[in-house]
């Protein structure tokens, strides 16, 4: 192939070579014979053959320097492909070095893989839920959270299995889980009197392939007897842009059911204004690091106004998350900005605690 016939002609002079299956290649060099720019000049020409104005090839290059040579060749092998699943997805990099981080890292990916389903069935993931209030600090609703108590690690947060478990394809399970939860509990809420709050749940992008959404969500507030309305469905406009024409079906009819659609992370991806005009969303969720991840504060002071009035054009809510000083409330609430997330409320707490603060007279 083309790319045997790179490596072999321009790769270094005492090497061995071959393909492994599909796109996956491997060169054995010598450590004094390897040279990185010599290898990216030759990934460039390699690239350079497939230029196209829509379609783009990008190479990855997993760099491992053998430590014992009696090591299975295979093991070699893997060490250098767990270098390029660390940079998978960055198309400013090319070149990843092996470390023992990487093997940490995959040990715990498979760890987390293999404790999930009991996990699941034993109870060990709970709903964590942040509040979502008006200005004035009432309560409108909140957004469900997961946490997992690990019999031995103790609580876990999102960030250590949520990746993992969408890299693997079965967070499917686990926002099912979450769905039936938020369901439940807003069904006692209305038993109760508190009647006119929802409960905000993520949409994965995982979870329109492995489910059919529509059936499972109508299905769940049939069964609980609870308003659609009030199990809100939030979804990143990432997710959204993969697959626009699925994903919008799906949302429309979601829709028309009566559930509100939540955009999250809005302005985060490329194709904000592009998502408005295709999805007739309810509300588009804002976070706060629009405005701290800049030097600009005044430009983006400009533009989130913007935002705000665009929405309510739209006949759109809009909601600010990461909000944590009164500094910050005091500005959006100038803006047009009626309803607020974020640490300068509440964090993210266990559902009875949550009830305590709020529902208690």
């Amino acid at each position: 192939t083309v790319t045997v016939w790179i490596l072999k002609e321009k790769g270094a002079g005492n090497s061995v070579l071959g393909r492994i299956a599909g796109d996956r290649f491997v060169q054995i060099v010598l450590k004094k014979d390897f040279d990185e720019k010599y290898l990216l000049d030759n990934i460039k020409i390699l690239c350079s053959l497939m230029e196209d104005r829509i379609y783009k090839l990008h190479v990855y290059a997993g760099v491992y320097e053998i430590k014992d040579v009696n090591e299975p060749v295979q093991t070699m092998y893997d060490k250098a492909n767990m270098a390029i699943e660390r940079i998978k997805g960055d198309y400013n990099q090319v070149i990843s070095y092996y470390d023992e981080s990487d093997m940490k890292r995959l040990m715990h990916e498979k760890s987390i893989v293999a404790e999930f389903d009991k996990a699941l069935e034993n109870g060990e993931f709970c709903m964590y839920l942040q509040p979502q209030l008006d200005s004035r600090g009432a309560l409108l609703g909140a957004e469900a959270l997961v946490r997992w108590n690990h019999p031995k690690r103790g609580l876990l947060y999102p960030d250590s299995f949520i990746g993992i478990l969408e890299k693997t394809g079965i967070i499917y399970k686990l926002d099912n889980f979450i769905w039936e939860k938020a369901a439940e509990k807003i069904k006692e809420w209305n038993a109760a009197g508190y009647e006119d709050y929802h409960i905000s749940v993520n949409i994965s992008a995982k979870d329109f392939y492995y489910l059919d959404l529509y059936k499972v969500l109508t299905d769940i507030v049939r069964r609980y007897g609870i308003a659609p309305k009030h199990l809100n469905l939030e979804i990143t406009e990432t997710v959204i842009m993969s697959d626009v024409k699925m994903h919008m079906e799906i949302l429309d009819r979601l829709q028309k059911f009566g559930f509100q659609i939540e955009i999250d992370d809005f302005g985060s991806g490329y194709s904000s204004l592009n998502t408005l005009k295709d999805i007739k969303a309810d509300l588009l969720k804002i976070d706060m690091l629009f405005l701290r991840e800049t030097d600009n504060q005044e430009r983006s002071r400009k533009i989130l106004k913007f935002i705000i009035t665009m929405a309510k054009a739209l006949n759109m809510d809009v909601i600010t998350e990461g909000v944590e000083t009164e500094k910050q409330l005091d500005f959006l609430s100038g803006i047009g900005c009626e309803m607020f997330q974020g640490f300068y409320f509440s964090k993210p707490i266990p559902v009875d605690k949550f009830e305590d603060k709020y529902f208690q007279s």
